[in-house]
């Protein structure tokens, strides 16, 4: 018999835990990156506008805010004004771009070699106090974000899937691992949390394979798709090939509709 997980009793990632879930998937894009040819740094990708180097230069750019958060708040303040009119987080990360965007491959990838090790280390030692700061995304409908949650839940999610961008843009096979689930698990739980549709057994195979609940009520349909399809979907990237099992089939439109904050 299959068992039914309520996608919002998911353990939220612990902080003192958070560099394990963090560690596979640095060295999976780690290992990901030396393999690239100077050709496919300059491949575009599905981030509008960045290529596979912008895409790494936003990497780099997310460790030394995560090891400085006086460059970040300066990052911010400096996205407001170079990039008016963009949601604050979009236009923070563009100034992270704009700081890496003419340096070479190998020089890149040094730093991130040299970065994300320190952010391992650094993350269980992060103060209380640095933990508590509050972001602004800019995003309509979503609250102000702390500095823990980014640290503990988003770096790994949003590097997983900029993985899944590089090789979707190079062509490169996307190399899966034990800790894909604990990803897939914390975004179905931050759709749970936020999810004002109708309840639904989620039915994920491929890259993740389980069964998810969404919703307070009793499900009143159950859905089926591919897991990698779900969350580019989630992350707004494409919009998923959903199966509806059971039920209502008009559940499968607000379901590609949500977004989940990578």
């Amino acid at each position: 018999m299959t068992t039914i997980v309520r996608a919002h009793d998911v353990a939220r990632t612990d902080h003192d835990h958070a560099a394990d879930l963090l560690l596979p998937e640095v060295d999976a894009m780690r290992d990901l990156l030396g393999a690239l040819t100077p050709e496919e740094w300059r491949r575009p990708t599905e981030c509008t506008g960045w290529n596979v180097h912008d895409v790494v230069a936003h990497l780099v750019g997310n460790a030394e805010n995560a090891l400085d958060t006086e460059l970040l708040a300066r990052r911010v303040r400096e996205g407001a004004a170079r990039y008016a009119g963009r949601p604050r987080l979009d236009a923070m990360n563009e100034v992270a771009v704009d700081a890496w965007r003419d340096r070479p491959d190998d020089e890149l990838l040094a730093e991130f070699d040299r970065l994300w090790p320190q952010v391992l280390q650094a993350l269980p030692e992060m103060p209380e106090q640095a933990r508590d700061l509050r972001f602004d995304t800019g995003y309509p409908d979503v609250p102000p974000l702390s500095l823990g949650y980014v640290v503990d839940v988003i770096l790994t999610r949003d590097m997983w899937m900029h993985r899944v961008d590089i090789c979707r843009a190079t062509g490169r096979t996307f190399a899966m691992h034990p800790h894909d689930l604990g990803v897939a698990e914390q975004v179905l739980r931050d759709l749970d949390d936020e999810w004002a549709g109708p309840p639904f057994v989620l039915e994920l195979s491929g890259l993740v394979n389980g069964d998810w609940r969404i919703g307070d009520d009793a499900p009143e349909a159950t859905v089926e798709g591919d897991a990698m399809d779900v969350l580019r979907g989630l992350s707004g990237r494409t919009s998923p090939d959903l199966t509806v099992m059971r039920g209502d089939s008009g559940v499968a439109d607000p379901i590609r509709a949500a977004r989940v904050l990578f």
